[in-house]
């Protein structure tokens, strides 16, 4: 029989209860070391995920930070060398040494002069008589065949008179005229060029006044309208902006447009050609301005990478930090400035060497980086310089087509050839569009075609005229083609 001894309060062992207490209290310990160890495992697991997602990005964008600040401490120290080394070559780098730089290529003798004559054309009289004239606002032409209508033929002659004294003080300055300087005050690219619009207001009276002494076979008024237009074009050529020279090409083409046809119709005499053989003879090469508004160009740019808050003013980027941004615009510019103007046939090809497009497109997210505002500040150079290559072109063309009428009137018959010209000591080899080589030209009776290259090969001369292009079909081609040729209409009896 089982005893119930053990059970019994009398029979009670302190050492046995001991352990039951040693026990429990192992348990209850025990479950809070492991409650204690799985609060430390969360904490633990908490601040893994902690430094994944706050610490080590922390970290990741101090360390970029500290390689950004070091490597733009480094480009800005190479930036302020290199601007060093560009101001003591003589360069314009900023507004004001770009203004110091226009003061030396202008002329300040009729500043006030040109300035009232804008002042006069700008007037509401003068408005309000030049809105009836449709050629002073557009692409239209005066007939210059008499026997063409022109029903606005008596308006216009009537506009010439009135302002009479207006054009006579319009030719009084253009002729032999300099670069003037105006007061432009340079600004990066809000620069304001106020007279350039009124530089073709100007032109288009030149223009006009030369037709209508087409019309009539007058000479003397042919020869001032192309002698003002070619000085109008010298007016702007001082200032040493890539828009400005472009408008001086385009001024410079009007007045060879005008020549040309005034050869066409052999309405300009032997000594009115004379008059302007060497005018036209001295624009035959690319100039001084290239260069010019290259570094003119630089010098608007320069202050838009060191100023952010400007740069998000004309709309590019505002990011800071372009040290070696302005590195990259200065290193392409100079490498343009440096390409040699002479032979013209060789600059295109040149100026692809320098593979512009090409690194600022290409290469790592970095390197891209660093070409931002260069990419969106950095003129079309190609397009630029295409343009004055155009102008000489056509300059050297003019010149041919002068020498041609001259014999013409020397020995009562068109040349046979080129080489005729040498007579005149007109060098036909130095007016090609490159050495050694003539423009094309064939003589067909008491008529004769002087022609060029055109797009897209300046330089590649057909050797017979080129066959018409339907104006109806491709009006753009048609204009391209009688830019280049030039044509010599029989004499009037």
């Amino acid at each position: 029989m089982c005893s119930l001894q053990a059970y019994t309060p009398n029979t009670w062992n302190p050492s046995e209860s001991y352990d039951r207490l040693t026990w429990l209290y192992l348990v209850l310990g025990t479950n809070a070391v492991h409650q204690q160890n799985e609060r430390a495992l969360k904490r633990s697991r908490l601040f893994v995920w902690a430094s994944f997602f706050v610490v080590i990005p922390l970290s990741l964008l101090l360390v970029a930070a500290l390689l950004w600040i070091g490597r733009e401490y480094s480009g800005s120290r190479r930036l302020k060398a290199r601007i060093a080394i560009l101001k003591k070559q003589g360069y314009p780098i900023d507004n004001e040494t770009l203004d110091e730089l226009y003061k030396i290529k202008t002329d300040p003798t009729n500043t006030d002069a040109w300035l009232e004559l804008i002042a006069r054309i700008k007037a509401p009289d003068f408005v309000a008589s030049s809105k009836a004239i449709p050629y002073l606002g557009s692409e239209a032409e005066v007939p210059i065949s008499p026997s063409e209508e022109w029903t606005e033929e008596q308006v216009a002659l009537a506009f010439v008179k009135k302002w009479k004294s207006l054009y006579a003080d319009l030719l009084i300055l253009s002729l032999d005229a300099k670069p003037v300087r105006f007061p432009i005050v340079f600004d990066s690219f809000q620069t304001l060029l106020t007279q350039t619009q009124e530089m073709r207001q100007f032109a288009r009276l030149l223009q006009l006044s030369g037709r209508i002494g087409l019309r009539t076979r007058d000479s003397s008024a042919v020869r001032d309208a192309i002698d003002g237009l070619l000085g109008l074009s010298r007016v702007s050529s001082g200032e040493p902006l890539m828009v400005s020279q472009l408008v001086v090409t385009a001024i410079d083409g009007v007045a060879l447009d005008l020549l040309k046809d005034g050869i066409r119709q052999d309405a300009i005499d032997e000594s009115d050609l004379k008059i302007l053989l060497p005018k036209v003879l001295a624009a035959i090469n690319i100039g001084p301005e290239w260069s010019s508004a290259i570094v003119g160009e630089r010098a608007i740019a320069l202050p838009i990478f060191a100023d952010s808050k400007k740069a998000k003013s004309l709309g590019v980027s505002s990011v800071p930090g372009r040290s070696r941004d302005a590195l990259f615009y200065i290193d392409i510019s100079q490498q343009i400035l440096e390409i040699p103007t002479e032979p013209m046939s060789e600059i295109l090809a040149k100026m692809g060497e320098t593979k512009i497009e090409e690194r600022m497109t290409k290469g790592n997210w970095s390197a891209q980086f660093d070409r931002v505002l260069t990419s969106q500040l950095m003129p079309n150079y190609a397009m630029a310089v295409n343009a004055l290559i155009r102008k000489a072109l056509q300059h050297r063309m003019a010149a041919t087509a002068i020498g041609i009428r001259l014999y013409e009137d020397v020995h009562f018959e068109l040349p046979n050839a080129l080489s005729d010209l040498s007579e005149l000591a007109i060098d036909t080899k130095r007016l090609g569009p490159k050495e050694e080589t003539s423009f094309g030209y064939a003589r067909k009776g008491n008529s004769a075609k002087l022609w060029g290259g055109g797009n897209p090969d300046l330089f590649s001369i057909p050797k017979t005229p080129p066959s018409a292009i339907d104006s109806e079909t491709n009006a753009a081609a048609k204009a391209e083609q009688e830019r280049w040729l030039w044509e010599f209409l029989p004499k009037s009896p």
